[in-house]
């Protein structure tokens, strides 16, 4: 009988402790997004690799002249955007069933390279669009990604691979030559100048996988029309998030970092806070499960209490950025009306709406910080996520109850803070929390009458202040509109606020919109957060 009820309350415990019902919802929402071939490698955009198998198909370009010792030119292997633009991504679906991108100058040649994906089989066209005098191979590299099990071999002139008692076969339209790179798993080598189609499944010929391209592509294209006269930010839009969308073997999860470019740097994978919730929102248009994860992944790597700057593979900043996870959450919802993802992401985004009352509160107003004595003005900054923005130019720093704070009442992050109320508040409700509901909404009033202490009716609009001196900045910026997210002004300073800033051509009106730092500040430059027009601003 002892022995009978202990077990029960095991039972009990394991059962209230892990919520079967979002368990099993995020289980099966990774399964469907972590299958078939796509790049989900961040080494290479030209590395395919088949979910869940870990089966990689990797192309190499080496030039086959005697080349210059210590080049590093002469063999493109991890090939990845750089800031020369010698690789251009030109198009990706979300789910990899077209890809496309081209290699221009490199020692002269143009190479196009796109790839059409079906369930479990793959073509991929490498295309010469310009050849120059220095010839060159393009390789086919396999094996198996992240330690998973399988035996590949090369047979003849294909690539055998055993998977789960599986066998798939890669094969190309052309016959490979005999060299010997210092490859440790089994490659095909072919010369290049002509165009080569790789392959998975039954024997094709050059024309068959030209087709088969060409029908994705038209597929591609015709889809983005659906958007009507917003088709191109569409294909622009998804194209930047399946390039960067990759597989993480270490949380076995589909995730969109900041960029693949950094990946590697920062041991796997780089999340930035408010960057992955607008990733994830940007999914939203059109893939659900995409934005499910990616906001799931940022909300749930909080482990101290806040959703951190940054995330990568076993560690979190110790500082957080702009509150707009309630907000995306809360408009994903919205779109899809499935509550066990708000189940999901509810207990964090709570707890991170108190973690800003308990860190970053200095003289009634949230203000920008760091957790550790002697943080400087950079350190801080960074916790804005407007890097180098002019409006922190004066900034002091004060130490208080352990966190080193500037003496700025920022307007944007007390506005956000109350749209991080307000949308929160929506989420309790929706899921019956109505304790947290009244809390939410109490401290959203009252932040917001925080903010209008912020209004200069000189002015015309809300400016930072600086508490310790309770004189006001004149920078302007972009987050000087954000009360208006919040539902803060009244309809007399809406109006002088659009009126007099948001639609005057000296300050951030005009041909090109909207400016992270007024055209008219003294400290404008178009460099990152000194006047470079961002995204999540606009």
């Amino acid at each position: 009988m002892t022995r009978s009820y202990s077990l029960f309350c095991i039972i009990l415990f394991f059962f209230f402790s892990n919520p079967l019902f979002s368990q099993t919802e995020y289980v099966v929402l990774q399964e469907s997004l972590a299958k078939g071939w796509n790049t989900w490698s961040y080494g290479s955009m030209l590395n395919y690799v088949l979910l869940p198998e870990g089966l990689s198909l990797k192309i190499n370009f080496r030039n086959a002249t005697v080349g210059t010792p210590y080049d590093p030119d002469y063999f493109l292997e991890d090939i990845t955007v750089d800031k020369s633009g010698r690789v251009r991504p030109i198009a990706h679906t979300f789910d990899g069933a077209y890809t496309e991108l081209v290699v221009d100058g490199w020692f002269g040649n143009i190479i196009r390279v796109q790839s059409a994906a079906s369930e479990n089989d793959i073509v991929v066209l490498v295309t010469p669009e310009k050849n120059s005098n220095t010839p060159y191979h393009v390789e086919l590299q396999t094996g198996m990604m992240w330690n998973r099990e399988g035996f590949v071999r090369r047979k003849e002139s294909m690539i055998h691979a055993t998977v789960n008692n599986t066998t798939h076969i890669l094969r190309s339209t052309t016959n490979p030559i005999e060299t010997h790179p210092a490859y440790t798993s089994p490659y095909l080598i072919f010369s290049g100048g002509s165009s080569i189609g790789f392959y998975s499944g039954d024997e094709k010929s050059i024309v068959e996988v030209q087709s088969t391209i060409a029908a994705a592509k038209q597929k591609y294209e015709k889809y983005a029309m659906k958007y009507g006269e917003k088709a191109e930010a569409f294909k622009a839009t998804q194209s930047v998030l399946g390039w960067n969308t990759l597989y993480d073997a270490g949380e076995n999860r589909i995730i969109s970092p900041v960029t693949r470019g950094w990946n590697e740097a920062w041991q796997g994978y780089v999340l930035f806070e408010w960057d992955t919730y607008f990733a994830a929102l940007l999914s939203s248009l059109d893939n659900k499960a995409l934005a499910y994860s990616n906001a799931i992944a940022i909300t749930h790597g909080s482990e101290k209490g806040h959703v951190g700057f940054w995330q990568r593979p076993g560690v979190e900043a110790s500082q957080s950025q702009p509150p707009v996870g309630s907000m995306v959450c809360w408009m994903i919802y919205e779109q899809h009306q499935e509550k066990w993802f708000l189940e999901e992401v509810y207990t964090e985004l709570l707890d991170w709406n108190r973690w800003w009352l308990k860190n970053r509160v200095n003289g009634g107003y949230l203000t920008w910080g760091a957790p550790w004595e002697g943080a400087s003005v950079r350190d801080i900054m960074l916790e804005s996520g407007l890097d180098n923005s002019p409006m922190y130019e004066d900034a002091k720093i004060e130490y208080i109850n352990g966190n080193s704070l500037f003496n700025i009442a920022d307007v944007g992050l007390n506005s956000l803070y109350v749209a991080d109320c307000q949308y929160l508040a929506n989420i309790a409700q929706a899921l019956g929390r109505t304790e947290d509901e009244k809390e939410l909404r109490e401290r959203a009033k009252h932040f917001s009458q925080q903010v209008q202490k912020l209004w200069v009716e000189e002015k015309g609009t809300f400016l930072n202040k600086y508490v310790d001196t309770n004189t006001f900045s004149e920078r302007l910026s972009p987050t000087l509109f954000y009360p208006l997210l919040a539902g803060i002004p009244t309809k007399k300073q809406a109006q002088r606020v659009l009126k007099e800033h948001y639609f005057n051509p000296e300050e951030f009106y005009g041909e090109y919109i909207i400016p992270s730092i007024a055209y008219n500040d003294k400290l404008f430059n178009n460099n990152y957060w000194r006047g470079s027009i961002w995204g999540p601003m606009n």
